[in-house]
């Protein structure tokens, strides 16, 4: 039985909670680890952090295939054109303006930089991520086409076990013998898992399960741990070793996240809060490690030279206080007031070009 709510309210939290494990992987465990803080602030227990993306990318999967439901390939492009396009633009150029406030950056490198990220896929012109976040939202917008493209050969939702299948096949072959760039950026085979295995939850949630349902999602499972065993495996480099027992259970314990999320119907009265904590995640996500790098170097390039006595009061945990307080507020800001002016414009836009008609264009 098809559902056709195109929101699930619990995982809008689950975001967030990502989102949070992001933030502080970054701020209090890779930053120390990689030289821009003392390392003496690294807190090995955020190493788990970065596993937050691995959450984002099991809930797209899912919610990507329920936004898809009763859609039109245009309408699914439009709806998540609204969703991420407004403000990757907006927080491009806000870090941007923090970014060149910064002794030492070029502004005319970094505008150039700026603008081919807005293409999404810098890499095919030779250049880098404006922010070291993009390349997840590349993956993002990868998936989307994919997408996308089987919804308009109709064939996403008469054969998505069949495409899951191909697809993992296809991934193993390359993660594992091939290792073809090309093949892995098309079909982004290293977090094909991901996706997959929040394909199958959905599969799960609509449909009765079937053996063939438990087998894609323990193969996909394998990719899933293979690519978290991968980034344990860059940080030994750090001499911060944790055992490989407990990343598969950190495997594990996402997906089981992602399926309680699934099916938890309402979350009643605490439902608008966590909406908006939702909403705010993607510009957070967007804007909070470039912001952090900001807010730590802003004080050694610049303000404690020019102000001394602030280094007595201004220590790193400050810092790290004012990037959270400094996202927040942007984020905040950007969802309550600038995006909801910019969504009712792009209705407008989208009816007078008559890009949609009668179909459901909610997010």
């Amino acid at each position: 039985m098809k559902n056709n709510k195109h929101r699930i309210e619990a995982l809008d939290g689950l975001r967030f909670i990502a989102f949070l494990m992001v933030m502080f992987y970054h701020y209090l465990f890779i930053a120390p680890l990689q030289g821009y803080i003392p390392r003496a602030y690294a807190v090995e227990a955020f190493s788990f952090g970065e596993y937050g993306v691995d959450l984002f990318f099991l809930i797209s999967g899912f919610v990507i295939t329920l936004s898809s439901e009763n859609r039109t390939a245009r309408a699914f492009l439009i709806a998540r054109f609204n969703r991420i396009v407004p403000l990757f633009i907006a927080c491009a150029f806000i870090v941007f303006f923090f970014s060149i406030s910064l002794p030492m950056i070029d502004a005319k490198e970094r505008i150039i930089s700026l603008l081919y990220s807005l293409s999404f896929f810098p890499k095919l012109f030779g250049e880098e991520y404006f922010s070291a976040v993009y390349w997840t939202i590349a993956i993002e917008v990868t998936f989307y086409i994919l997408v996308a493209i089987l919804m308009s050969l109709k064939l996403w939702d008469k054969k998505r076990i069949l495409i899951c299948g191909f697809w993992l096949a296809s991934s193993y072959l390359n993660c594992f013998i091939l290792k073809n760039t090309i093949m892995s950026s098309l079909l982004i085979t290293q977090y094909a898992g991901h996706f997959i295995l929040g394909i199958m939850l959905f599969e799960l949630r609509t449909s009765s399960i079937k053996p063939v349902h438990i087998l894609i999602m323990l193969l996909s499972s394998v990719l899933v741990y293979n690519n978290m065993l991968k980034h344990q495996l860059w940080i030994d480099g750090f001499k911060v070793y944790f055992d490989h027992a407990s990343i598969l259970f950190t495997c594990f314990f996402l997906i089981v996240l992602v399926w309680i999320g699934s099916n938890i119907s309402s979350l009643g009265v605490y439902y608008p809060a966590v909406k908006f904590l939702g909403a705010m995640t993607y510009p957070l996500y967007l804007i909070h490690a470039d912001l952090g790098f900001w807010s730590h170097a802003i004080f050694e390039r610049k303000w404690w030279s020019k102000y001394p006595l602030s280094q007595e009061y201004i220590g790193y945990y400050s810092m790290a206080l004012i990037s959270v307080v400094l996202v927040f507020s942007i984020a905040y800001i950007l969802v309550k007031y600038l995006d909801p002016i910019v969504q009712r414009q792009l209705k407008k836009f989208w009816i007078l070009i008559g890009a949609y008609k009668n179909v459901n264009i909610k997010n």
